[in-house]
């Protein structure tokens, strides 16, 4: 009986671990990236402009510079995208904050645009100048999808 409960234990501590450590990895592992099944045609059409920049500060909280213009902010908390469907005026910089514990992407549906992978604390500024919808998803969590609505 006792070791039974020995295997059990060690092969539920062995999936746990690969689940968690398949995780974060950046397409060059084992994890498997997976494209969202469509696109919109506005996105397809639409044109974006791709910044990205992180420092790390004293506590090592990403901290983002060269903002420029009107900005907003698109929050990554709980494996969800915070707001999930933005609408902003053409020309306007959204900054994408991972705030949660797992890395994310925001990855445009079409590829106009993408954060890389972000970690928790990390930010990445997008400049969307087309007007147009950007549907966009996270390249390591699939089943997370939001949208910027540009006017």
């Amino acid at each position: 009986m006792h070791r039974t409960r020995f295997t059990f234990i060690a092969v539920s501590a062995a999936l746990a671990f690969a689940g968690v450590a398949g995780c974060g990895e950046d397409g060059a592992g084992d994890q498997a990236v997976a494209a969202p099944p469509e696109t919109t045609e506005a996105a397809e059409t639409g044109e974006s402009t791709t910044e990205t920049s992180t420092t790390e500060d004293a506590t090592g909280s990403g901290e983002s510079e060269g903002s420029s213009g009107s900005g907003d902010a698109v929050e990554i908390v709980e494996f969800e995208y915070e707001p999930e469907e933005i609408t902003v005026p053409a020309g306007t910089t959204i900054t994408f904050t991972n705030q949660d514990v797992a890395p994310h992407t925001a990855t445009a549906d079409d590829t106009s645009f993408d954060t890389e992978s972000l970690d928790q604390g990390d930010s990445s500024e997008q400049t969307f100048d087309e007007p147009g919808t950007y549907p966009y998803f996270c390249r390591f969590h699939v089943f997370m999808k939001g949208s910027v609505i540009v006017e």
